[in-house]
């Protein structure tokens, strides 16, 4: 038996999909998307000002975008697997203080701020989708769908399960224990995971690369849609319009969900809504944005991902108008889940398509490079609508701020026509 054509089952891209998966809906499920049913608790029984305590995200996201250009670093000199690993360290040492000592806000702006933040930028999604890029070529957006799953399955089941922990404790504290214990479960899977087939003695695909095109400006779009096979230099990238969309498109979406992640069981709340069917509505958004991953996944392999990212972003821009003005339990959760399905699908979407109109070479900086340009506008999507809320008395200012950016973000998905390299220029 040759290397070109190994069974599936002893295919490590296939693996790495599985514990990568494992380890999202450890790290994102029950750390960073914990915060939207801990946070809120902890701002009620501590008596902190919601702009003042929203700070700490801000910083966190800052932190994560000014530090991925050092993640794409780290990427190139250890790899992705040591890289994980020890964003993961991080990140323990960040939350074991939050959970066991920390009682004051500046302790909460440091610790989650800067140390979480910190690790949030070694651990995102952009370490497991470097791996994926590298395992995977005709089945990146279903891998990457895959994966990105399992932060929103997690996500969808900390959601009522720490708000419940937490009431039946009566401690906030217990939520950030139980987030301890999947942050060292996540450094278990992570250890088994490979970072590129060439360390396995495989192929991506598990296709020898002689079987695979690559004499033109991309592979033949009959089944997959475009995908490049130029190798674009950075210079080049910025002299194209697609990706100035891609930031706006990534602006959009992520502020988006920010601002709903941090307000949106706080708004449910403050409309006289119990915490606990809140917290499960938060959790349907964060499950309809898993229901999303793999089926955007799937229909980005095979159609163009230009109007599939236009049509998750009305998702998005539908779900969240719907949030804001419909009453009611029934008509917040149906809101709720459309505004997870058009995120889920631009979680998935977005990274594919800057693989695939860049190429594989391009993905892990480019990636990384967006992120100090998209994270400082979601940064202050939680702080700013704190403050709006503080002076106002209400969210609504915050939603029509949010909608407006939704807006031009559609409109970036619309235009966002793939790249074509320039002409060189004849002698």
């Amino acid at each position: 038996m040759t290397a070109q054509h190994l069974p599936a089952r002893q295919f490590g891209g296939w693996h790495n999909v599985g514990l990568l998966f494992a380890k999202q809906f450890a790290v994102s499920g029950f750390v960073y998307f914990a915060y939207s049913a801990i946070f809120p608790v902890m701002v009620d029984v501590l008596d902190w000002n919601r702009g003042s305590a929203s700070i700490a995200q801000s910083i966190a996201l800052l932190m994560l975008g000014l530090c991925y250009p050092l993640t794409g670093l780290l990427i190139r000199k250890i790899g992705p697997k040591r890289t994980l690993m020890a964003g993961l360290l991080v990140m323990f040492a960040g939350i074991l203080p939050i959970a066991t000592v920390m009682t004051e806000l500046w302790q909460w702006i440091v610790l989650w701020g800067f140390v979480v933040g910190f690790s949030f930028s070694l651990t995102g999604p952009v370490v497991p989708q470097t791996v994926l890029v590298a395992w995977f070529a005709k089945r990146r957006a279903t891998s990457i769908g895959i994966v990105l799953t399992g932060a929103a399955v997690g996500g969808a089941v900390s959601q009522p399960v720490l708000a419940e922990i937490i009431k039946q404790t009566g401690q906030w504290q217990s939520g950030w224990y139980i987030a301890l214990g999947m942050i060292a479960f996540a450094l278990v899977t992570v250890y088994f995971v490979v970072d590129t087939p060439a360390q396995a003695g495989q192929f991506a695909d598990n296709i020898h690369p002689d079987q695979q095109p690559g004499d033109g400006t991309a592979v033949p779009p009959s089944a997959s849609g475009y995908r490049t096979s130029h190798d674009w230099k950075m210079a080049e990238i910025l002299r194209s319009r697609a990706v100035f969309l891609l930031l706006m498109v990534s602006i959009g979406h992520l502020a988006t969900f920010v601002f709903f992640l941090n307000h949106g069981l706080l708004f449910l709340t403050d409309g006289g809504m119990d915490r606990v069917s809140a917290a499960g509505i938060i959790g349907l958004a964060i499950l309809g944005s898993g229901c999303a991953r793999i089926p955007a996944g799937w229909l980005g392999d095979k159609y163009s991902l230009r109007w599939l990212a236009f049509g998750a972003m009305l998702f998005m821009l539908l779900g969240l108008v719907g949030f804001w003005q419909l009453d009611g339990y029934v008509a917040s959760a149906a809101s709720a889940i459309l505004l997870g399905i058009g995120y889920g699908a631009l979680m998935v979407l977005t990274p594919t398509i800057i693989g695939n109109y860049y190429g594989e070479k391009a993905f892990p900086m480019l990636n990384a490079s967006f992120a100090p340009f998209v994270l400082p506008f979601a940064g202050a999507a939680p702080v700013v609508s704190g403050y709006i809320y503080e002076a106002r008395g209400s969210y609504d200012l915050a939603f029509l701020i949010i909608i407006a950016t939704l807006a031009c973000a559609s409109l970036a998905a619309f235009l966002l026509a793939p790249p074509h390299p320039a002409e060189p220029v004849s002698g």
